[in-house]
């Protein structure tokens, strides 16, 4: 006969209303039932009712074993567990080839395939989901669990688990349930369910009946559901009555004793007439598959010898045998059952044709390899990550909040220390912290002793603020879903408790102002003795990387707080407890598909873009990031420090801002002693620069000049000044102004090793007063009197120039990266090298001012010399797109942000606002190749570009905040590729253009 196999499911939209009985009134599945059928011998037809068991990450001859026994007795389906992708896809296609009838494959993947195999996005926990409360996400979860299974081949998913969970030392539940609530449990299940079965899964509810009401596990022993059917009926059954009533595929019975259902000693629920022909045939009329647990582990043994115990659980209602533990001894049992006279063959044809309608519906009547190309990319899409994102987010739980304290605010009032307890380096939840703001890390080992804890609290005295994780409380019994086999018991509590542990928690929560979070169950909260809540406890339910990054953000505000404890958690904490917060106050770290982009089409555009401009020398690396609507959806680096690529280009690496140090600093400044008052725009700028005012002994040009016109870059000013030549004679430094020791006197350090005289500044002050003027009115850019900014902020304010900005705006906003002369906080590695400058200073320029002037006043100046890396840098250009708010504080009001963000003469053709940089005026009228700085942006829009091949733009009306920081001037400054390819330009309208798709 001809050989039937598989890809894909083909099934219509009306799956969920047709899958009761498997029966539709389409002639061709009784065609094709009818014909296989009838090609099958009697043995084979048992076959059918019989799934094996294999892994991918088996020795190949285990799985030609398993090729060899599907062909040898033609069985009916697959189980697969541990592996790889790949392999089990060419295993699949072994299997499929090897087989006469096409085989079901299944799966038991809970929470996705990633649950069994390597390298696959996982979901979360049914525990975890459940405090979503939310049965939309769920279904969208596992939405995109029924895509990853048709991708790799799978037709059954042995889910959801669908008992309610009362016992906290559940051994084998725990966080496979949805909670305690029957209802909740119910609508939950039924969502789980849809997500599968209406994208071409059939889901298999489990374990039918009070598996979680239990505290043995059926792995190793015969557990004993000890409730009356009135119990049993308004709590643990519920939720498969609900799923019986929605037409859920199938039903896995279980190996429990529950006494009330059948009074029979000893039997197990899984061989019980009265509970699956009585409960489930008779009073629920249900006629979808009923499927037998393993049939290989202690609660099955119980009960009976292999041979007797598959044909039993044949004859009570079961229509699936899963993996009994010896196949031949199995057929050989039933067979030997329906001689007897205890099966009859009328029975097993009907379960066959059961079997062979569901594998029509499952689309085996055509066959299909399952192909290998594109794997891993299709199984791991962002729209998985997406899913998982969106449902971390909404069941991450908030117990406690005393005072309000989360989100975090008052940055710079904060000394944090993170630790990380069952952790020896840093965490995915530690390095999501340092995102924020500076925190210090510190970790105790899983088994920490009391002197390790004394050695803690000592090192943690200075600081006002601990955010601890909790990465060890997990249980230790527990059946290991990766492995399938039992981890073996440590000797302490089932969560792994240790009296150390108890100590540290009520030192946490007694002596220091901390945040809690438990990376784990929550159960594990019930095992602490006397419980302190912290000011600050977070449930996160699990150690995955992405729950530990998504919940540092809550503690800043990227993210809100909604979720509800799906359980109660002993007389601490009850079921629906959690503490909502809609605040979100800081941008969140997440992706493209978030904002409605593309993260395929976005990474390959602008990967592209940065390609060709290294290959093309335009630079040797740079760091690019892109925030929509709060969130920062783009951020990557390329390259390398130099052309030499020994050192790669990272996220932390600090790059000269050149120009761009105007709008990040000086301007920073000018805008709050304007917001102040202490400043006026339509003010002489000589009213704060009495050095441009005419006196005895000089006479200015610029007595009269107005701040407005000289921030927009039409005060006639020239655009620049070679100080440093003035210091140079013969090509010579002049010694009169130079010193290799940095003194009293000598305190300008121009780069390392070098050191001007600081009477230096009052010849750069008179050059500046005595430059040429030109005729105001005329958009001219000039970097000159940012150079006087510094000054001026510090007889205005009486602070430094330094420490203004940064306790106004740098700290605050927890942008401890923004910094001059960043060789005093930071290690040179760390820090990208700019020009070889072979004209002045004599050396590599790295870690000091590129820019001359800037150097000259010792890299502390206000037209250059910042230094920042980009994930810091957009704080503040996203508080400036947000027109002065960020992180819950208005640092600016939002009209002075409106003032100076706006083109101040759009008569004079002069583009410029207020320091800011802005579109063409006519940029709506010009051709897309000459728009500045691209079609996209808005006329509201705003930025301000760097000589070294920076460049910053925030657009309010899209909101979107965008920073490219590069070393384009490495190893010189010419020729300026970088801008002849309009690289940073062109990357800023792949954005636009991906908001428009």
């Amino acid at each position: 006969m001809k050989k039937h196999f598989l890809l894909l499911f083909i099934l219509t939209a009306t799956w969920g209303s047709v899958l009761s009985q498997f029966r539709t009134n389409d002639p061709s599945q009784d065609v094709w039932v009818d014909s296989v059928f009838n090609s099958l011998t009697p043995n084979q037809r048992i076959a059918q009712l019989i799934w094996v068991k294999s892994a991918a990450n088996k020795n190949m001859s285990n799985q030609l074993k398993v090729a060899e026994q599907i062909k040898k007795y033609n069985l009916g389906g697959v189980i697969f567990f541990t592996g790889n992708p790949k392999r089990q896809v060419q295993l699949t296609n072994l299997y499929q080839a090897s087989a006469q009838t096409p085989l079901i494959v299944a799966m038991d993947a809970e929470w996705g395939i990633g649950m069994r195999l390597n390298g696959v996005i996982s979901f979360p926990y049914n525990l975890m989901m459940g405090a979503s409360d939310n049965p939309e996400l769920i279904k969208q979860v596992t939405t995109e669990m029924a895509r990853q299974m048709k991708r790799i081949g799978v037709h059954i998913s042995l889910g959801p688990v669908a008992g309610i969970t009362t016992q906290p030392m559940n051994p084998i539940i725990g966080m496979r349930s949805f909670g305690e609530s029957p209802q909740k449990v119910s609508e939950y299940s039924l969502a789980y369910m849809q997500g599968l079965q209406e994208n071409g899964i059939i889901a298999v509810a489990k374990h039918f009946s009070g598996r979680g009401n239990t505290q043995s596990d059926s792995h190793l022993t015969l557990p004993v559901v000890p409730y009356p059917k009135e119990h049993l009926d308004s709590l643990e059954l519920v939720s498969f009555k609900k799923l019986v009533e929605n037409n859920v595929g199938g039903i896995m019975s279980t190996h429990l004793n529950v006494l009330h259902l059948d009074e029979k000693q000893g039997i197990i629920s899984g061989v019980s007439a009265k509970i699956l022909n009585g409960i489930f045939r008779d009073e629920w009329g249900y006629d979808g598959l009923i499927i037998t647990d393993v049939m290989n582990i202690a609660g099955a043994k119980t009960y009976g010898e292999p041979g007797e115990i598959e044909a039993w659980a044949l004859k009570v209602g079961n229509d699936v045998i899963e993996f009994p533990k010896d196949i031949e001894v199995a057929i050989r049992g039933i067979k030997k059952a329906v001689e007897k006279g205890e099966l009859s063959w009328d029975e097993i044809d009907a379960k066959c044709k059961k079997v062979l309608r569901v594998k029509y519906r499952a689309g085996l009547n055509e066959f299909k390899p399952v192909s290998a190309t594109n794997l891993m990319h299709d199984l791991n899409g962002p729209k998985a990550e997406l899913a998982k994102r969106q449902m971390i987010e909404a069941s991450l739980t908030l117990l406690e909040n005393h005072n309000n304290m989360l989100p975090l605010k008052g940055l710079e009032t904060l000394k944090i220390a993170s630790l990380a307890v069952g952790r020896a380096e840093a965490t995915p939840f530690q390095k999501t912290l340092s995102k924020y703001t500076r925190v210090d890390h510190f970790f105790l080992p899983e088994q920490f002793t009391a002197e390790e804890l004394k050695d803690l609290k000592t090192k943690l005295e200075s600081y006002n603020l601990i955010i601890a994780g909790i990465h060890l409380l997990e249980s230790k019994t527990r059946y290991s879903m990766q492995v399938g086999s039992l981890r073996k018991p440590k000797p302490r509590r089932a969560y792994g408790l240790a009296d150390e542990t108890e100590n540290l928690l009520d030192y946490l929560a007694n002596e220091k102002k901390s945040v809690e979070i438990f990376f784990s169950s929550p159960y594990a909260l019930t095992e602490v003795t006397n419980f302190t809540p912290p000011a600050g406890l977070i449930m996160a339910y699990q150690n995955d990387s992405l729950v530990q990054e998504l919940t540092a953000q809550l503690i800043f505000g990227g993210v809100g707080v909604s979720g509800k404890l799906p359980a109660s958690l002993g007389d601490y904490y009850k079921i629906g407890d959690g503490i909502m917060l809609d605040e979100v106050v800081r941008l969140k770290y997440t992706i493209p598909e978030e904002v409605g982009m593309n993260s395929e089409r976005l990474n390959h555009r602008i990967d592209s873009l940065v390609s060709d401009a290294i290959k093309k020398k335009a630079t040797p690396g740079c760091s690019v990031l892109a925030a929509k609507d709060g969130k920062i959806i783009f951020h990557k680096t390329y390259g390398h420090h130099t052309y030499d690529r020994r050192i790669p280009v990272t996220e932390e690496d600090l790059y000269d801002l050149a120009s761009v140090s105007k709008i990040s600093g000086a301007l920073a400044a000018i805008l709050k002693l304007t917001d102040d008052g202490k400043i006026d725009m339509d003010s002489k700028f000589s009213d704060n620069w009495t050095d441009w005012e005419s006196g005895l002994f000089h006479r200015s040009n610029k007595k009269d000049l107005v701040w407005r016109d000289i921030l927009a870059h039409q005060a006639g000013l020239i655009p620049y000044i070679n100080y440093w030549r003035e210091t140079v004679r013969d090509g010579q430094l002049m010694d009169r102004w130079y010193s290799f020791q940095q003194t009293d006197d000598y305190s300008l350090k121009v780069a390392p090793g070098l050191f001007l005289k600081d009477s230096f500044k009052k010849q750069i002050y008179k050059d500046i007063r005595r430059s040429t003027l030109s005729p105001p009115g005329n958009y001219m850019y000039s970097g000159l009197a940012f150079l006087l900014i510094p000054q001026i902020t510090e007889d205005v304010s009486g602070q430094s120039f330094t420490d203004y900005l940064a306790e106004n705006f740098y700290h605050p906003l927890g942008a401890y990266h923004i910094t001059f002369n960043p060789l005093n906080k930071f290690p040179k590695v760390q820090i990208v090298p700019t020009e070889y400058d072979s004209y002045y200073r004599q050396q590599q320029i790295q870690g000091t001012a590129h820019d001359e002037a800037a150097a000259v006043f010792g890299g502390v100046a206000g037209n250059a010399g910042l230094f920042a890396n980009a994930n810091d840098l957009v704080k503040l250009i996203e508080m400036y797109m947000r027109m002065g708010n960020y992180g819950g504080k208005q640092y600016l009001r939002e009209e002075t942000m409106r003032e100076f963000t706006r083109v101040q003469f759009p008569e004079n053709n002069n583009r410029r606002g207020l320091g800011f940089d802005k579109p063409l005026v006519n940029n709506n009228e010009i051709s897309p190749e000459k728009s500045y700085p691209c079609s996209g942006a808005s006329f509201e829009s705003f930025g301000h570009s760097g000589f070294t091949g920076t460049f910053v733009w925030a657009d309010p009306v899209n909101k979107l905040t965008y920073i490219f920081l590069s070393n384009r001037v490495y190893p010189t400054r010419e020729p300026n590729m970088l801008g002849k390819l309009n690289v940073r330009t062109n990357i800023l309208q792949v954005f636009y253009d991906e908001m428009g798709k």
